[in-house]
């Protein structure tokens, strides 16, 4: 809608809404501080604030009219200070007076004339949620006269300024209707039809406008009827609208307000058929000097749209050329639009090219920046343009999200792969074929737009679309050069659509077909995976076999996927030995495909196998290169029991470890912190030995085990040192009366914590009794005996020591106390 001159327009001073609309924490925009900081210090005194007033303080005063008259004083100095400080001082020191003022005497004469004065000086101190609430106050409380006019205005100044048409129109109705003086009346009415005309309310605008035009003394009355005329036009009521603007080109008229009204003139003209009187009308627009370029603009479009109608593009250009009117980008590009269609029309395609550049720069990823881009690329494409492979790129990254199925992104692909293909670069043409319609082009591009569209949908993951397009080509160019590659490529696409038995024939079929090298090894490779998923195994191996066989000198990655599988079938037919080598020469050729996936099957078949050296092996290189991978604590747990019963107590140390869940603890087996502890033991690692031996007893109820666990807590505390806590240790062992090799090891471990006493009576005592528990036994009985009859010698009884040292000889001839 027309604009009035800008000085029209509302203040810029922005007033926030009534105190239930807003919350108390919002000042404002940065635009209302910055506006409201220029107009204090422009006001602002030259000199400070007379001496008797102090900041905070309030002289006494003798009647109402003293209070008010000591508010109105400091509001009127605030008001003219020309120094910010002291203006905001003083309008800071008139609001609790005026507060006051208007508490004691809400029905005083000066009452209205104070709230209104509230208000402006607490808007003007920056608290403008209380200033829009003194405003509110005036006009819900006194509804007509002067104050009720400018409170409103200033309401629906900020109303305005946010845009919020529809709550700013009634607060200008009450202004128009209450002003008294100047020119608020008629601004205020000026600004209610705007805003009226901006919430898209026709109807009641042009009350509002048909009011102004009627008033001879308004001086919007030119601003009212064009808008009047304006939105006639809009409705479609073009003759109507052609009366308003008719009678705005007189001379009294201002130039901007008559050349646009001659321009919408010429619109609504042209809308009637009028072609000479609209064409007549924009000349003029066109033709005066002074008159905006945004008018011009649009004049010059819409005399360009009437010569390209008729087809007339030479007359097209030339009023192009009469003229770049900067103004309205929208309106501008449309007119270079025209402009380079006319170009090109006329076969001048490298100017076409620049106006459709502008085009873009101007309307940048509009539908008209789409559309001039399309055309840029056709005309290019008639010049043969360099780099146009890359433009239709571009084109193609620009508009594809935005227009996914408009017919210009076909047919920019199709440009794109007919110049590739034409230079010889058919795998970048074959990108580009992937989405164009292949029954649109020559029969001559047909099989390799066929072919190439049925590798790119394939190759995107569309495989109907990649089946349908190859099967049309295989079916109807069997001796096409890229048969056999269609053939691949459908089967490919058939497997991804797990239609196995289709693409199985693909396969077959391009074997017989005697291809290279590469494409038979592809082929096999591809006849197996069909087999692996049908859990047709040995055929799988086989086919594997053959690409291993048949082919020559392959590629590293095809060979070492061939070993992979292989190996991989075996182990699903747990044919443990012949899955080894196979998966050790998959990771040995590839290690960064296969070193995770054969490792952990190779874990699984030494496990299966029941080898405890392979595995330990295993494992102890899967934890290496992949340490945050787990492993079944099943595995681990047999692994570190084989390890312990053969002596390798480091190692079973480590798997235990792994297989035990400390956190846990009831989570693991006793036989693992059983086994584990011991392993710590022969490690003579006590302090983590001692860790586990809680886990045993807090859970372990048999009597014997748990004697069992305080021999080894026994153990673990004489290895720290902690003699006494060993022997309380094998004595609670020994109170749970034990049996065999359980009770024969408490007696042992109490005879030497008995010599670290030097109790060599006690200690001979217990060593004779575990003597006399396995008399037989080739291990317990002797060494009891050889520890029995040293501590009798350590205590003086020589010939019990030689009693015991006879009956050693004797019945164990070859024992040495050296073993």
């Amino acid at each position: 809608m027309a604009e009035r001159p800008s000085r029209h327009s509302v203040p810029t001073l922005r007033i926030l809404p009534p105190l239930k609309r807003r919350p108390p924490a919002r000042l404002g925009p940065a635009g209302f501080r910055l506006a409201l900081l220029a107009l204090l210090m422009a006001l602002a005194p030259a000199g400070p604030l007379p001496a008797q007033i102090a900041p905070g303080i309030i002289e006494p005063y003798n009647s109402l009219t003293e209070l008010y008259k000591r508010a109105n004083r400091l509001y009127e100095y605030g008001r003219e200070s020309k120094d910010y400080g002291a203006s905001r001082n003083a309008l800071r020191h008139c609001v609790p007076l005026f507060r006051e003022f208007i508490n004691t005497a809400p029905r005083h004469e000066f009452a209205q004339r104070s709230w209104y004065r509230l208000g402006m000086a607490l808007l003007l101190t920056g608290d403008t949620l209380e200033a829009e609430h003194c405003f509110n106050t005036v006009i819900r409380q006194y509804r007509t006269g002067h104050f009720v006019a400018t409170a409103a205005y200033r309401l629906a100044a900020q109303r305005y300024n946010d845009k919020d048409w529809n709550a700013a129109a009634p607060y200008f109705g009450i202004a128009a209707r209450e002003a008294v003086k100047g020119d608020l009346g008629p601004k205020s009415l000026y600004y209610q039809a705007r805003c009226l005309i901006l919430a898209n309310k026709r109807e009641p605008a042009l009350k509002i406008l048909n009011k102004i035009i009627n008033d001879p003394k308004n001086p919007f009355t030119d601003y009212a009827r064009l808008a009047t005329g304006q939105l006639h036009a809009a409705a479609g009521r073009h003759e109507l609208a052609l009366q308003e603007f008719e009678l705005l080109f007189g001379p009294r008229v201002a130039p901007q307000e008559r050349a646009q009204a001659l321009l919408s003139a010429g619109e609504s003209a042209a809308k009637l058929g009028k072609t000479e009187l609209a064409e007549g009308y924009l000349n003029q627009v066109l033709s005066t000097p002074g008159v905006s370029h945004t008018f011009k603009a649009r004049s010059q479009l819409a005399l360009m749209e009437a010569r390209f109608v008729e087809e007339d593009y030479k007359a097209v250009v030339a009023m192009l050329r009469r003229g770049n009117f900067s103004g309205d980008n929208t309106v501008q590009s449309k007119v270079f639009m025209l402009g380079g269609r006319a170009l090109a029309k006329i076969g001048q395609h490298h100017d076409a090219i620049r106006y459709f550049f502008n085009v873009e720069r101007l309307a940048p990823l509009s539908t008209l920046a789409f559309e001039a881009s399309y055309r840029r690329l056709i005309s290019f494409y008639k010049v043969n343009g360099s780099n146009l492979a890359a433009q239709c790129d571009a084109f193609l990254d620009i508009y594809s999200a935005s227009f996914p199925d408009h017919k210009w992104l076909h047919r920019a692909r199709l440009i794109k792969a007919e110049t590739l293909f034409h230079r010889g670069s058919i795998a970048e043409a074959g990108t580009a074929y992937g989405d164009i319609d292949p029954w649109k082009i020559d029969e001559s591009l047909r099989p390799a737009v066929l072919f190439k569209r049925g590798w790119c949908l394939g190759d995107s993951g569309d495989n109907n679309g990649a089946t349908e397009s190859l099967t049309r080509f295989i079916t109807r160019y069997p001796d096409n050069p890229h048969f056999q590659e269609a053939l691949a490529k459908r089967g490919s696409a058939y497997l991804k659509l797990d239609d196995r038995g289709s693409a199985l024939k693909d396969f077959e079929r391009l074997l017989a077909s005697k291809p290279d090298t590469i494409l038979a090894a592809y082929a096999q490779q591809q006849c197996a995976r069909i087999f692996r998923e049908e859990r047709k195994y040995r055929r799988m191996i086989d086919c594997y076999q053959k690409v291993l066989n048949d082919f020559g000198t392959l590629r590293q990655a095809t060979e070492a996927n061939a070993w992979y599988w292989i190996g991989w079938g075996y182990f699903k037919l747990e044919e443990w030995e012949e899955t080894i080598a196979p998966l050790e020469r998959a990771r040995s050729l590839v290690p960064a495909n296969y070193k995770e996936p054969a490792s952990t099957r190779l874990v699984l078949a030494a496990y299966s196998l029941k080898d405890a050296e392979r595995l330990k092996t295993e494992v102890l290189r899967f934890r290496e290169e992949l340490p945050d991978k787990p492993l079944p604590p099943k595995m681990l747990t047999w692994l570190g029991l084989q390890l312990f019963q053969v002596g390798d107590f480091d190692h079973a140390d480590t798997f235990l470890g792994l297989a035990a869940t400390p956190d846990e603890p009831a989570n693991t087996d006793l036989i693992v912190w059983r086994h584990l502890a011991k392993a710590r033991i022969q490690l003579r690692h006590f302090k983590r030995a001692l860790e586990v031996v809680p886990f045993i007893l807090e859970r372990e109820d048999a009597p014997l085990w748990r004697a069992d666990a305080f021999l080894d807590k026994s153990h673990i505390l004489v290895g720290l040192d902690r003699w006494e806590e060993a022997r309380d240790a094998a004595l609670e062992g020994l109170a749970l009366d034990p049996k065999g090799a359980v009770r024969a090891g408490i007696l042992i471990t109490l005879g030497d914590i008995a010599v670290h006493r030097n109790d060599f009576q006690s200690a001979a005592s217990h060593f004779h009794r575990a003597a006399n528990l396995f008399p037989d036994d080739q291990e317990i009985a002797p060494l009891s005996l050889h520890r029995a009859a040293d501590a009798y010698e350590k205590n003086g009884q020589a010939e019990d020591a030689a009693k015991l040292r006879k009956i050693l000889a004797t019945q164990f001839p070859s024992w040495s106390a050296a073993n």
